[in-house]
């Protein structure tokens, strides 16, 4: 039993790492149904490895898939704010289906604790070849400002801690 325990517990790791490593045409391996993506049964059936890797790591992996959804929308042809929104839900459905609460990424001034942004960037930057795709569409500069390559690369490193910002924004809004 416990062998067998360890092979479904293998399974969800390497589904749950595949996510990262599948080319964009596979729109995050979630189940879709006619109106979008099925967040039922993404909550039902999607899960992290949590008891393994702890809540916090689990919080960083839902942050990064969360962004990289949001990012994958845009270059699907989505419009920014919708694509935002899917991304959140996915995000929400995850959190749910794993039971975790994201008020525990939080330091008591509204800041999200260091362990879980430092890997919540790593995970968001396993995107960055898509972010970098993503930020003409995504970006608005001022009249005579070019969003050249130099920028777009700039963005890209600055997309992963702006995605998190928005958390902490929100958080400090509510104190």
């Amino acid at each position: 039993m416990v062998e067998q325990e360890k092979q479904n517990k293998l399974k969800h790791l390497l589904l749950a790492s595949l996510f990262f490593l599948l080319p964009l045409s596979v729109q995050a391996g979630f189940p879709q149904d006619k109106d979008g993506y099925d967040i039922e049964k993404i909550k039902e059936a999607f899960r992290l490895p949590c008891k393994d890797i702890g809540k916090d790591e689990c919080i960083s992996r839902a942050l990064g898939i969360g962004a990289c959804t949001w990012i994958f929308e845009v270059n699907r042809g989505v419009e920014n704010v919708e694509a935002l929104k899917t991304g959140d839900n996915i995000l929400m459905a995850l959190v749910q289906g794993n039971e975790l609460d994201l008020t525990n990424m939080y330091e008591n001034d509204g800041s999200i604790k260091l362990n879980i942004k430092r890997e919540a960037v790593k995970r968001i930057n396993f995107c960055r070849e898509e972010t970098k795709k993503a930020i003409p569409k995504m970006v608005k500069l001022p009249e005579g400002v070019e969003l050249n390559e130099e920028r777009i690369e700039s963005l890209a490193n600055t997309f992963p801690n702006q995605y998190l910002y928005m958390f902490e924004q929100m958080k400090k809004g509510k104190n």
